[in-house]
């Protein structure tokens, strides 16, 4: 699309799109680790290929015989050194490799740092005795050249798959003045990046003059249904955009304009977005006042998102990490389920023994981004057809004596194994409440809905740390909160396992458990 035609602010979000379900659409942003994973194989293969041609077209041209048996070990050592540097700098991701960032000095500045790994190696193990130096310089000169082939390759490919609309790498809604937003857009040329802006919100924050003053009007339009809203407030943007595939949020506003920037903040953090803040105009004019330099836009310039502007708050979890933990949940509920079946028939013929009605119950809960999921646990109450919740107790008169039993030790929890599999819930992460406890608290407890940028778990750090039980005070659930946004803002796989490994022998995760 060229700059002369650019959509105005009506068109701004009609750009091609895929299929989409409101609130149940996953992000096409799943799928980009895969693609990334195939950029390192292809070049891994690429420079591999280039040491052996560089060895043997040498050997043969030179010498007239075969290439030496070196052309392996060197080229498996240069391949992987190379590759492990530019993933660790996010240089194979898709949106990286779509900015169309015109210095390329980072391939040369890797490749000479590869290469004298390998040549520094061959000397000191004294591998250089049986390898001429030519053959080092042409593997040197062939595997830059390679590399900056595949780049200029696979740019093309993913170019052209954006051109035709058949990839899209993120989903973005833009936030901010019917200007700045067109002017970010028209700046970062967005359609290149296979940038899908998903909606808009558009606010006139000169409405604001005060601080205290919350009400901003705002202008909301939804892309996969073209729908059209005014808004009075941003009190209902969230659960609209809810609904909304996005992948990262980015605010067109001016910097100085600090209170209208921090109301929308307050009230866009509870999705489990990466937010950006757009670069301000005055950055315009210091760039076109030095000449045109990119200095300042590479900066600002994100190479996992391809977004340009200062990241004020990322995303839970990565793609590759949230891959990493959904393929453990997977893995780790169907052994689960598969070695703990006697125990769950066992415990189910008890419960239905010991009083009349399933022994399985089911309650609607709150999962990632407040999406609405039935959460299946053992019955541990005598059958209840009321539909009022009201909060345990200890030395609860409904409690049967296997309900006890089970709560006590944490078996009640046991068919959650089954929302594990069916994507609802994970092994680890905040423990699903009451939707009684998120009503009551989410508007008492800071940063309460954050409790939702991950799934909800089986278990927990604030459970391992001794809150879990009724939690009927402010007080106590405000702690418990505080436990789960440490875990989703120090999120490991190591402190998955940590975690699973104290449920199981740590006494604090069987504290107040009743």
């Amino acid at each position: 699309m060229p700059a002369q035609n650019l959509p105005d602010m009506e068109r701004l979000t009609s750009q091609p799109s895929p299929a989409l379900i409101p609130g149940t659409s996953k992000s096409l942003e799943a799928l980009l680790p895969f693609a990334s994973f195939f950029n390192m194989l292809v070049e891994f293969v690429a420079l591999l290929l280039a040491g052996f041609l560089s060895d043997g077209l040498y050997h043969w041209i030179v010498y007239q015989e075969p290439p030496s048996e070196l052309w392996l070990l060197n080229g498996v050592s240069a391949a992987t050194i190379f590759v492990l540097m530019q993933a660790s700098s996010a240089k194979y991701s898709i949106s990286f490799i779509l900015t169309r960032t015109p210095a390329q000095s980072h391939l040369v500045r890797d490749w000479m740092i590869t290469f004298s790994i390998v040549l520094a190696f061959s000397f000191l193990s004294q591998y250089t005795i049986d390898q001429s130096r030519g053959a080092y310089i042409v593997f040197g000169i062939l595997g830059l050249s390679t590399i900056f082939l595949i780049r200029k390759l696979t740019s093309l490919v993913f170019e052209k798959a954006v051109r035709n609309a058949q990839l899209i790498t993120r989903n973005i809604v833009l936030v901010g003045t019917r200007a700045e937003i067109q002017r970010y857009y028209t700046n970062e040329r967005l359609w290149e990046k296979g940038i899908r802006v998903a909606a808009s919100l558009t606010v006139n924050p000169d409405l604001t003059s005060n601080p205290n003053d919350k009400s901003i009007p705002c202008d909301l339009w939804i892309n996969h249904n073209q729908l059209q809203i005014s808004l009075p407030s941003l009190d209902g943007v969230t659960s609209y955009l809810r609904q909304v595939p996005v992948d990262d949020i980015v605010l067109a506003l001016p910097w100085a304009n600090v209170s209208a920037i921090q109301n929308i903040l307050d009230k866009i953090s509870s999705l489990p977005c990466a937010i950006y803040l757009a670069p301000d105009l005055a950055l315009d004019y210091l760039k076109s006042s030095i000449g045109g330099q990119n200095t300042l836009t590479n900066a600002l310039m994100d190479p996992q998102s391809g977004l340009t502007g200062i990241r004020i708050a990322r995303r839970p979890l990565t793609p590759l990490a949230r891959l990493a933990k959904r393929s453990f949940d997977i893995v780790a509920a169907a052994l689960g389920l598969l070695f703990l079946s006697p125990l769950l028939v066992l415990i189910a013929i008890l419960i239905r023994l010991e009083s009349p009605g399933s022994p399985i119950f089911f309650q609607k809960r709150h999962g990632f981004n407040e999406r609405p999921f039935y959460i299946i646990k053992f019955r541990s109450m005598v059958q209840d057809t009321s539909t009022n919740f009201t909060q345990t107790r200890q030395n609860d008169a409904r409690i049967t004596k296997i309900g006890a039993f089970i709560r006590r030790t944490n078996l009640d929890e046991l068919p959650q194994l089954i929302n594990v599999l069916l994507g609802s819930m994970s092994l680890v992460g905040p423990r699903p409440h009451a939707l009684a406890h998120n009503d009551a608290f989410m508007t008492k407890i800071a940063h309460y809905a954050n409790r939702h940028h991950v799934k909800p778990g089986i278990t927990g750090w604030a459970q391992v740390n001794g809150w879990r039980g009724a939690a009927t005070e402010q007080d106590q659930m405000a702690a418990r909160v505080e436990h789960d946004l440490q875990y989703i803002n120090n999120w490991s796989f190591s402190l998955d396992l940590k975690i699973l490994f104290f449920t199981v022998f740590s006494k604090k995760a069987f504290t107040n458990a009743f």
